[in-house]
């Protein structure tokens, strides 16, 4: 990206909340979801692989959009328990399968970026108008 360059923030918007709900909201059954992440918890190695590329691709696509520090760490440090938890045998994935932090992770740095956006709208100079003035007659 040439320096300067502002990068397509709805479109990253929306890429990170995609992965969000493929990693967590893939099935609805009632008040509860799971994702592919849940899916491959139960393949030993497999849910954790998914886990690390699917919050790399989200704390990625958050610096992408520049958005804060902060926020960048909450989302990391919530995937990084979630990916934690699955360590614990037999209760870890299904503890982790409850609990969906890629898509609270997704929708902290989707929120982030829509206050940019919102920044970058308020910001964007208007248009000139230009306004005819006559003489006083005389």
């Amino acid at each position: 990206m040439p320096f300067g360059h502002e990068p397509d923030l709805e479109a990253i918007r929306l890429s990170v909340l995609r992965m969000g709900a493929l990693s967590d909201s893939l099935v609805k059954l009632g008040p509860f979801s799971i994702g592919l992440d849940g899916i491959l918890d139960w393949i030993p190695g497999a849910g954790e692989i998914y886990s690390v590329a699917a919050g790399a691709f989200l704390i990625v696509q958050g610096a992408r959009a520049r958005v804060g520090l902060p926020t960048l760490a909450a989302a990391a440090g919530l995937m990084g328990a979630r990916t934690l938890i699955t360590a614990i045998p037999l209760a870890g994935p299904l503890a982790a399968d409850l609990l969906t932090m890629h898509k609270w992770s997704a929708r902290l740095i989707a929120k982030a970026i829509e206050r940019r956006i919102a920044a970058g709208a308020a910001a964007t100079p208007r248009p000139m108008t230009v306004t005819a003035v006559r003489p006083a007659a005389a």
